[in-house]
């Protein structure tokens, strides 16, 4: 199997994982959409419906439910490059550029910047599917934990 073709099947198994068995949780909640990878960009991409519980009081899609959103995304292309080690989330920095609707799904993408034994580093965007456009930016850094030699 080559990369690619790794990394789609881990991406199918993600999204599994995400839906299915953490139904109740709030990945299982968000309701992300498989969008696309790839493995030669070390990127993937998600869509996310914009539902009504994740309304703010504007009627618009709270900033929380879009960092959960990068952080899902971001994560997923983190544990890949992590293959099987833990990777945990360092930080979190994002940048709201402008409201995504009710009934729009915002597609998010994330690409490791830098992949080394210990942190991954990931840029990501998110877009609205109905006007294409940009939503939020942010920059993420995952901790590649050796699980052999230490305990989550």
């Amino acid at each position: 199997m080559d990369g690619q073709e790794r990394m789609d099947a881990y991406l199918d198994k993600t999204m599994y994982e995400n839906n299915q068995v953490q139904k109740d949780t709030v990945n299982g909640m968000m309701k992300s959409e498989k969008i696309g990878c790839s493995y030669e960009e070390k990127s993937i991409t998600l869509g996310f419906p914009v539902l009504p519980w994740q309304a703010n009081r504007g009627g618009m899609m709270h900033g929380g439910a879009i960092c959960t959103a990068f952080d899902m995304t971001a994560a997923a292309v983190a544990r890949f490059c992590a293959g099987e080690n833990y990777a945990p989330t360092i930080s979190l920095d994002v940048k709201y550029i402008r409201p995504v609707q009710l009934g729009d799904t915002m597609v998010v993408t994330a690409k490791a910047t830098a992949a080394g034994k210990r942190i991954t580093q990931i840029v990501c965007e998110a877009k609205s599917r109905n006007t294409g456009k940009l939503v939020a930016t942010a920059a993420t850094v995952y901790m590649n934990v050796d699980t052999t030699k230490e305990k989550r």
